[in-house]
């Protein structure tokens, strides 16, 4: 299969019609059809069960989009790099951010990176701990800003800042400070979910059980949703400087303590830019 095969089907995926995707790929219909059966003879599977109005991925064709889009995602990212090379700059830094990753000890360590660096282009991606760790796996990031607990094996880890939880609200829903445990147990609380059985086993452990109003994927959506006043936001710290409406209070207890990593795998190489980078925040 080629990299003009790929690209015709990950566009077909995109725009759910044959017709959708010879339009933004400026093809006439019949060339693209026959380039997308060449591509399902090749691979020996059907890779599309065709509608009335719209195609869907088979499981054959969900397994090959997942690579192809990767490939062709790297593919972009070499020639970016090669083009940046040519114009005598180092390769761009491919880098993954938790939401709640942006804490001073990193943005500090970036501007310090740029001055010495300033040539270097960043490319950052988004997401959660566990799909940045997915994401280093298969290569599509070098580095990654990630909470813990995360499985360490074939990482390289440089702590960033220890970063205890604390509970977010409308002022007057924080009448103490620092909170206990007890107290949030008889309040509506907002979680997060990878925090979920940590949070459940840490109430648990001195018999009490919290009343969880809403659980949801991300620490900023705890947030806008304790800003409604129906509830308390429990969040990392260093996300409070993201909604500065609320009011915060820390938790009197040590178990709710997590830490902000750099990581990067140790079985591969990094870029120039990738290794100057993680270089700066381990010495």
């Amino acid at each position: 299969m080629t990299l003009d095969q790929l690209r015709y089907f990950v566009t077909v995926v995109e725009e759910g019609t044959i017709s959708g995707a010879a339009r933004r790929l400026h093809l006439s219909q019949p060339p693209l059809s026959l380039q997308i059966r060449n591509l399902e003879a090749e691979t020996g599977s059907r890779l599309f069960e065709r509608g009335a109005r719209q195609i869907r991925l088979t499981e054959a064709g969900s397994l090959l989009y997942a690579h192809a889009a990767r490939i062709l995602e790297m593919t972009e990212s070499a020639e970016m790099d090669m083009q940046s090379f040519r114009a005598g700059t180092q390769q761009s830094l491919h880098l993954g951010v938790i939401s709640s990753g942006t804490c001073p000890e990193f943005m500090d360590g970036v501007r310090r990176f740029h001055s010495l660096h300033p040539e270097v282009a960043f490319h950052i991606y988004d997401d959660n701990t566990y799909a940045l760790l997915t994401a280093l796996d298969r290569q599509k990031i070098e580095l990654a800003v990630i909470r813990t607990p995360f499985l360490e094996r074939g990482l390289q880890i440089v702590p960033l800042r220890s970063d205890p939880m604390v509970a977010a609200g409308r002022k007057e829903m924080l009448p103490v400070s620092p909170l206990t445990l007890s107290f949030l147990a008889e309040k509506p609380l907002i979680i997060y979910r990878r925090w979920e059985k940590i949070l459940r086993e840490c109430f648990a452990r001195e018999k009490l059980t919290p009343s969880i109003l809403c659980i949801n994927d991300d620490a900023r959506t705890s947030l806008q949703w304790a800003m409604t006043g129906i509830g308390l936001a429990l969040v990392p710290a260093s996300i409070c400087d993201v909604v500065t409406d609320l009011s915060y209070a820390p938790i009197a207890t040590e178990n709710l303590i997590s830490q902000i990593c750099l990581v990067r795998r140790t079985d591969r190489p990094l870029s120039p830019g990738a290794e100057a980078f993680f270089s700066l925040f381990a010495s």
